[in-house]
Order: structure tokens, then C-alpha cells, then sequence
């Protein structure tokens, strides 16, 4: 009795101690969202695959966006286009070069445009997609989940966790200053019911990658892989 009284006494101080090594970190994925919008801006990777019928057709963005801010700046690539199209977002300004490929065999077309949103009507303005929302739309998924699933540790040190997205959910959680911008967003890319999603998260709780892969009630199949770094 005095031995095992004296192994709980060493087992307690060793544990007081940090005996037994450094608990993992504990993330919390339920601010992930937070978290990620506060650091303020981000590079960003977006890449849309749409499988039809066995014929796949990609979509690729990239760029630097504010989370807090109406500001972007984006390079992407579409689709039966040989020429990479480049948008700038200040505020309600949005600048492309989408006259690019008709100002190199008409030097009097100019290869900018210049859009005051401000100017459009309110249809005009339901009907054109936002850039900067869909390309943050990613990053608020989280918040769509209910009960996450911790993965494990990749092997770039991100924590990767699995959940399924309720788009309801989501939208009642995103912040209201967001919440008609993101709503559309998520409308607008991803399924009107509840689809798996994958996110890795690094060690200050951000997200830093997210997956998405879900067929249409018709069979088109889609795979949304997006990254946020700096």
C-alpha cells in the first residue's frame, strides 16, 4: 500500500511537471472563419473543375484579396481563352482588361474597362457575380458546419478537419455586413444542399486550404479547391 502510495505521488508531481511532454494544440475549429478574415488580407489560389460527361473543363484564379475591404486583385484563367483576363477592385471601381485580345489587332479599342457599380441598377447588379466574394466564399464555409471532424496533422503541419457544410446554417452565421455577398456566392458555386467539405487549418487556427467535391442532381460532378497563404 505504501509502494502504491508512493508511484501516485511520483505520478502526480511528473504530471504537475509537464512529465508526461507538451499537449497537442487544441484548434478551435468553430472560430476558424474569425480568425482567418481578421489577419486582414491574403494571396489566394482558386481553382473550379466541372466534369461533364467525362470531359473536364477547369477554371483557375489567383490573387490578393481583403477580407475587410472591397479591394482585389485577380488574374484568371477561363475557359476557351488563350489570354489570362486580370481584375482590379477598389472600392466600387472594378477595372479588367477584358478588351485585351480585340486592342491587339485594333489599336483604337481600349484594352481596359473601367466599371462604377455604383451606376448599375439593381438587377444589373444581382445579375453580375461578385469577384471578391467568390473568391472568399471558401474561407466562410466553416461556419457552416455543426459537428467537425478532426482528421489529423498533415505533413505541412496543417491540422485537416472534415464536415459537412449546411448552406442554411451558413447563411444565418455569416457576419451581416457579409451575409447577402457570401449567400450569393455560395448560391452561385457550390449545392443547395448540405455537401462534405475539407479544410486544413494552420497552427494559429486559420484556414488555409479548402476542398469541395459534389455532383449536380444531374451528374456534373465539381471539385472547388481553394488555398489562402501570407
Amino acid at each position: 500500500m505504501r509502494l502504491a502510495a508512493s508511484l501516485a505521488l511520483v505520478a502526480l508531481a511528473l504530471s504537475a511537471c509537464g512529465g508526461s511532454g507538451p499537449k497537442p494544440k487544441q484548434l478551435s475549429f468553430e472560430q476558424a472563419t474569425t480568425t482567418t478574415t481578421a489577419a486582414g488580407t491574403a494571396h489566394f489560389t482558386l481553382s473550379v473543375t466541372a466534369d461533364l460527361a467525362g470531359t473536364k473543363v477547369t477554371a483557375d484564379e489567383n490573387g490578393a484579396v481583403s477580407f475587410t475591404h472591397r479591394r482585389a486583385h485577380l488574374y484568371k484563367l477561363v475557359p476557351n481563352s488563350g489570354l489570362p483576363q486580370e481584375v482590379i477592385v477598389d472600392g466600387p471601381y472594378v477595372y479588367t482588361n477584358g478588351n485585351v485580345q480585340a486592342a491587339l489587332s485594333d489599336p483604337t479599342v481600349k484594352p481596359w474597362t473601367k466599371l462604377d457599380t455604383r451606376r448599375l441598377t439593381a438587377s444589373q447588379r444581382a445579375r453580375q457575380l461578385d469577384e471578391i466574394s467568390h473568391v472568399l466564399a471558401p474561407a466562410y464555409l466553416a461556419v457552416g458546419v455543426s459537428r467537425p471532424h478532426r482528421v489529423g496533422v498533415a505533413d505541412d503541419g496543417t491540422t485537416q478537419f472534415t464536415g459537412r457544410v449546411d448552406p442554411a446554417r451558413l447563411a444565418r452565421r455569416v457576419p451581416a455586413a457579409k451575409r447577402a455577398a457570401i449567400s450569393a456566392a455560395v448560391r452561385s458555386d457550390y449545392a443547395s444542399r448540405p455537401f462534405e467539405t475539407s479544410f486544413w487549418l494552420d497552427d494559429r487556427g486559420r484556414v488555409r486550404h479548402v476542398l469541395v467535391d459534389y455532383s449536380t442532381d444531374k451528374g456534373t460532378h465539381f471539385t472547388i479547391d481553394a488555398t489562402y497563404t501570407d
